[in-house]
């Protein structure tokens, strides 16, 4: 049974950093049992100003697995007595443990063949998605080539391909053009975990999740991944 101060704000708040810290590691420990290698978590508190932007660092029997947990911005939001009980709940740091876990459980017994030829792997990233990647070895050329599929098992048949390389691709901005001559642009997109977050330009608010229009005034969005910058 999940822990009630993780769902509840009032609870969740009055504890101190270091008791909500140690709530969530337990929680992601609880949620991971039974998963192979998994020896220790450990809640990573964020730099200042954003002690909030947490991650989960997870020792296994190999070495250390990242994945980011809760927002500083969550985390203000859920905590603020101002915004919607039902609002807040929303943004329970429960539902982050639950994301965070499934992702590292997907990490964390991922199948591989080595063959003569080079090193083969492949993982789910998330439900419908399957990722594979295959390295390559060439002693005559000196070098090793990588490349990456990844296939829709259940895409749908109203599905946009633009959609679909846009969540996928990752690489510098491309300017694609068909035999038609019709271009579309690929926007840049760098191999990152997070949530997805939709932002509005009109009322500067945003939302959980990919939205067409914003909830709030019903303007167009732009739907980002977000994400922590890199550690320096």
């Amino acid at each position: 049974m999940p822990d009630s101060h993780l769902l509840d704000p009032d609870l969740w708040c009055a504890l101190s950093f270091l008791d909500q810290r140690a709530r969530l590691a337990d929680a992601i420990r609880a949620e991971l049992e039974g998963s192979p290698g998994v020896q220790e978590v450990t809640i990573e508190a964020g730099g200042r100003g954003g002690e909030y932007d947490l991650t989960v660092l997870l020792q296994t029997d190999v070495g250390k697995l990242r994945t980011p947990l809760w927002s500083h911005a969550r985390a203000t939001i859920f905590c603020d007595p101002s915004v919607h009980p039902a609002n807040r709940r929303q943004l329970a740091p429960a539902l982050a443990v639950r994301e965070a876990a499934d992702r590292l459980r997907r990490r964390l017994d991922v199948p591989y063949t080595l063959e003569s030829r080079g090193l083969t792997l492949q993982l789910s990233p998330e439900d419908g998605v399957e990722r594979s990647w295959t390295a390559e070895r060439s002693l005559f050329r000196n070098r090793t080539a990588v490349t990456r599929e990844d296939r829709v098992l259940d895409a749908a048949p109203d599905l946009d391909v633009r959609d679909l390389l846009a969540h996928f691709y990752v690489g510098p901005s491309l300017r694609l053009v068909g035999p038609d001559g019709q271009a579309l642009l690929l926007p840049e997109s760098i191999e990152v975990e997070g949530p997805t977050v939709s932002l509005c330009p009109s009322c500067s608010r945003w939302a959980e999740g990919a939205h067409e229009s914003c909830p709030s005034c019903g303007a167009a969005v732009d739907v980002v991944i977000a994400a922590r910058p890199p550690r320096r």
